[in-house]
């Protein structure tokens, strides 16, 4: 498909942008019977705060289902013929859509799954130092906002030295947005963090005497 197409270029920024809306969180946890997400706990529509609310099982299929959204909008971008910079677009689009949503009054989640499934099927090797430096931080400090937080900055890092030869400056500012933006909607984590006020994934430890 050439991408110069303007309608079917047009086609795959919204076709990337509502499926990045869908809120597989508030609606699993509707479907299950446990009410609103977004009334209990952090109040985000993400996996963390469904496994909270819901359950763990609920939990790891947002979190699959919201990856699935950033990696299956770049995939079938990447099969149709679209060139670094259109599925970069792609990738920020699917990203922006999980974040404001319009389902939601524009007040979706953080965007670290759909980010990490984009991310994934542009390049697999570009996201193992970020997982690890999460896995890392989540190890030792049990905060999943840390561990994204950095996980997420580094991926611009690791962009540079990953991207393929040609004019994709666009392209790289581009994912680097979408890596800014999954930093920005973590704000408030970063505030609460910063205070010492922030939840930990599995309790906090107990002090030793």
């Amino acid at each position: 498909m050439a991408s110069s197409d303007p309608a079917r270029l047009a086609f795959w920024c919204l076709g990337a942008f509502l499926a990045g809306s869908i809120p597989f969180g508030l609606l699993l946890v509707k479907v299950a019977g446990k009410g609103d997400v977004r009334r209990h706990g952090s109040g985000n529509i993400g996996a963390t705060n469904v496994s909270r609310v819901g359950g763990k099982a609920l939990g790891v299929l947002t979190l699959l289902l919201d990856i699935l959204k950033g990696g299956l909008s770049v995939w079938l971008a990447r099969r149709a013929g679209l060139d670094y910079n259109f599925v970069a677009l792609v990738g920020f689009l699917a990203v922006a859509g999980h974040v404001f949503t319009p389902w939601l009054k524009f007040q979706g989640g953080k965007g670290v799954a759909t980010a990490l499934g984009a991310a994934f099927a542009l390049d697999p090797v570009w996201i193992l130092p970020s997982l690890g430096l999460f896995a890392v931080l989540l190890a030792l400090f049990r905060f999943v906002s840390l561990g994204s937080v950095a996980g997420a900055a580094l991926m611009p890092l690791v962009l540079v030295f990953r991207k393929p030869p040609g004019p994709v400056w666009p392209g790289l500012l581009l994912w680097a947005a979408t890596f800014f933006l999954v930093i920005a909607k973590h704000h408030e984590n970063i505030r609460r963090l910063l205070k010492g006020e922030e939840s930990p994934l599995w309790g906090r430890k107990e002090a030793r005497g």
